[in-house]
């Protein structure tokens, strides 16, 4: 079986994206094309501390800073200019689907179950042996 792609997104960012207000995410680090139109679980990392739903990317975006700006027609970019700020490559995942759980799965969850369990920083890959992998596979939470 296939590994489970967790990404780890802050919590504001999230709920954007989850209400259809961001379209695209924003990563100093690609996540590779073969994770494009699979599953991308996403993991809500302040408030929330809870996997919250996940997306689909269909398509990433690479380049500079101004590049990836004008790609992704984003007008407020003072946030993102700060994450971004000495990056050469920038890369925006565009998101072609998001659908948000009714039961979010909570870190004090899974800890319970998994006391090992590590959630990305940027993201990482949930394995068949991990506690939470047949949770996600089946979508339980759904």
């Amino acid at each position: 079986m296939e590994p489970i792609m967790l990404i780890s997104i802050k919590t504001k960012y999230a709920n954007q994206i989850f209400n259809g207000t961001k379209l695209y995410e924003y990563r100093r680090k690609s996540i590779g094309e073969k994770n494009c139109n699979k599953k991308i679980f996403v993991y809500s990392s302040e408030e929330e501390k809870a996997i919250v739903g996940y997306i689909i990317v269909d398509k990433i975006l690479e380049g500079n800073i101004d590049y990836i700006l004008e790609a992704t027609n984003n007008k407020n970019s003072g946030d993102i200019l700060d994450y971004f700020n000495g990056c050469d490559k920038c890369y925006a995942l565009k998101i072609a689907k998001a659908v948000k759980f009714k039961n979010p799965i909570y870190l004090s969850e899974i800890k319970k179950e998994e006391k090992k369990f590590v959630v990305p920083q940027f993201y990482r890959y949930i394995k068949e042996n991990e506690y939470i992998y047949e949770e996600l596979k089946e979508g339980k939470s759904l």
